[in-house]
């Protein structure tokens, strides 16, 4: 089982630069990023990096649901839709979960199912309430 960040510009690599500092070298975790280079070279490398890891099964986190990196791993899951699953909105937290998961050797769905609720439950407002208040000290 593989985990694969993609991106528009560094997003990607940044995120995964993240992950190593909190959790640790994944080796089954890796980062593709549309660059100036264009649309033709990602395509290439995400199809490539596809191929590679059919047989294990594949999870892509991506940027933007509607964007280039989403649209070119959307057409992969749907050319394989048992080996590579799509997740849309990533956010750290979602692949710290994730990728501590990938470790444990869970399936494609679970893990699949896991980043979409972390992603979900990861994002929320701030209040501040009023017994709190009292017991930051700065």
């Amino acid at each position: 089982m593989k985990l694969l960040l993609v991106s528009h510009g560094t997003f990607a690599t940044g995120l995964l630069e993240s992950y190593v500092m909190i959790a640790g070298e994944n080796s089954d975790i890796s980062a593709i990023c549309l660059t100036d280079d264009g649309i033709g070279d990602f395509s290439k490398r995400l199809q490539d990096v596809v191929q590679m890891h059919l047989d294990e099964g594949l999870l892509i986190l991506c940027d933007i649901k509607g964007g280039t990196p989403f649209n070119e791993a959307y057409r992969e899951f749907l050319a394989n839709p048992q080996q590579v699953k799509v997740v849309t909105g990533m956010n750290l937290p979602m692949l710290i979960e994730t990728g501590v998961a990938l470790q444990s050797g869970r399936k494609l769905e679970e893990l699949f199912e896991l980043a979409v609720n972390t992603g979900r439950s990861s994002v929320e407002g701030t209040e501040v309430l009023a017994q709190q208040e009292d017991e930051i000290d700065f």
